[in-house]
């Protein structure tokens, strides 16, 4: 199968005040057309940042290394212009927190038709439209009036549904998900983890999926990265890595998943 994007001995390195700390240590992966990589780890493994050091999100304090290929780009080589071309309509990212991704200032219709004016060279009426249909195919009730509402107005998982809409009209060759249902309540967790589902199901998208829920991850993904202190501990695709663990992390992880489980079924049985 064809790999879209191939991260090579990516490190990263953040400098205070000429201090340099490793942040991540020589990981490399890649990701192959229409599957699912879900990278897993505890907070402070990674994760994240070598997605946005992918990316190219990461401010100067942060220094990158190593080789980052999509379609035969070289993404930490090409320049800020390109980065940008490729952000958003190439490869989408759905930031963890929704309360953040939007700027309280404007309502929803305002953001949603700039990015489509920006990324599809459409025009205002035509962007306008998109957003329109972009919430009736996310099944958001009453679309019209959730355009018109600023952020605040929305709950978190309104928000999460309306940022992976966006990000699917743009119909990127890649959505990177980071923590997607971290912001997300209780109830709308399903929800959203049912719209990744159908990414996979009914789009030609790959996707990374980013989660320290290894329930999640393994409910999704095709492939999976463990990640613990920077590095990757394993790899491999989901069920087997998961049926046949060989990291002392990875054990660890599964086992407390199984104990919250259990605990869970207990309360509630």
């Amino acid at each position: 199968m064809k790999e879209i994007l191939k991260v090579n001995h990516l490190e990263v390195h953040h400098m205070d005040h000429k201090v340099s700390t490793n942040i991540i240590s020589d990981i490399s992966f890649s990701l192959e057309k229409n599957r699912c990589l879900g990278i897993v780890g505890e907070s402070g493994s990674g994760k994240s940042i070598t997605c946005k050091a992918i990316l190219g999100l990461l401010d100067k304090d942060f220094h990158i290394k190593g080789e980052v290929i999509f379609n035969d780009i070289h993404l930490l080589k090409a320049d800020k212009r390109k980065i940008r071309q490729i952000r958003g309509k190439e490869i989408s990212m759905i930031l963890q927190n929704p309360m953040t991704s939007f700027d309280p200032l404007y309502p929803i219709q305002e953001q949603m038709t700039e990015t489509f004016i920006e990324n599809l060279d459409i025009s205002k009426k035509e962007a306008l439209g998109l957003s329109l249909k972009t919430l009736e195919n996310m099944n958001i009730l009453h679309p019209k009036d959730v355009l018109k509402k600023y952020p605040h107005q929305l709950s978190g998982g309104m928000l999460q549904r309306v940022m992976i809409g966006t990000a699917l009209t743009l119909k990127p060759s890649i959505i990177i998900a980071d923590e997607p249902t971290t912001a997300v309540d209780a109830i709308n967790v399903a929800k959203v983890m049912k719209e990744f589902s159908g990414i996979k199901e009914k789009h030609n998208t790959s996707m990374i999926f980013i989660s320290h829920d290894l329930g999640a991850v393994a409910k999704i993904s095709d492939d999976i990265l463990v990640m613990k202190d920077g590095k990757i501990v394993e790899k491999g695709e989901t069920q087997y890595v998961l049926r046949n663990p060989r990291s002392e992390h990875t054990r660890y992880l599964i086992n407390t998943r199984k104990a919250l489980m259990d605990k869970f079924h207990q309360i509630v049985g």
